[in-house]
Order: C-alpha cells, then sequence, then structure tokens
C-alpha cells in the first residue's frame, strides 16, 4: 500500500524584524511566472511572501487579538530556549568529539607514514 500523497504547504508570512511569525495564512504555490515577476524566493520553510513589521500594535491594550500574538511570541522564546539548553551543549560535546577523532587520524596517518619512510 503507497503513502499518501502530501504536498509541500505554501504560505504568505507576517513576521516581526526578528524573524517571529505571528501569522500565516496557506496559498496555493505560485506560478515560477509569478515568482520570477515578483522576484519571490520560496524559502525551505515554504513562505513566498513575508511581510515584516515592528509589532507595535501588539502592545495596544484595545486589540483584542494581542493574547494570540503574545502566546506565539512566547512560544518561539521558549523553543529558543529549550533548543540552546538541550542541543547546543551536545553540539558542543560532539564537536570536541570530532577534534579528537580528527588529531587520532592525524597521529595514525603520521606513524604510518613514518613506517613507510623508516
Amino acid at each position: 500500500m503507497s503513502r499518501p500523497r502530501r504536498r509541500k504547504m505554501h504560505y504568505h508570512a507576517s513576521s516581526l524584524h526578528d524573524g517571529t511569525v505571528i501569522a500565516a495564512i496557506p496559498i496555493r504555490k505560485p506560478a515560477p511566472r509569478i515568482l520570477k515577476r515578483d522576484g519571490f524566493r520560496i524559502d525551505a520553510d515554504g513562505v513566498a511572501t513575508e511581510f515584516t513589521r515592528n509589532g507595535r500594535e501588539l502592545s495596544d491594550w484595545n486589540n483584542e487579538t494581542r493574547f494570540r500574538f503574545q502566546n506565539i511570541i512566547a512560544t518561539n522564546l521558549n523553543t529558543r530556549r529549550a533548543i540552546r539548553s538541550l542541543v547546543l551543549p551536545e553540539l558542543a560535546a560532539l564537536h570536541e568529539e570530532v577534534a579528537n577523532l580528527r588529531a587520532e587520524i592525524a597521529d595514525v596517518s603520521e606513524a604510518i607514514a613514518a613506517t613507510k619512510r623508516g
């Protein structure tokens, strides 16, 4: 039984200047001529167009939708913190291990070269 075909989603996104996406709507993939005409580039996440803004309206007490945006921003910050605390130490350990392996390989190849000369 074959897997169901899944198409990649494409979006118009509204984001803050730091890259936090606060709203996105799915769209059909723009035609190649539209991409060329308007100078769009679809990024790895499928965002065709991204509109950045400063987010000043999110601090407006009269804006009733600000809570949704504040939750999105909080989720973004929590994700960054989790990645920083969980992933980055592991990457540092892997980097150190790779450096040690490279040093060992250099020692072994130097020893092999010395035996061939001698």
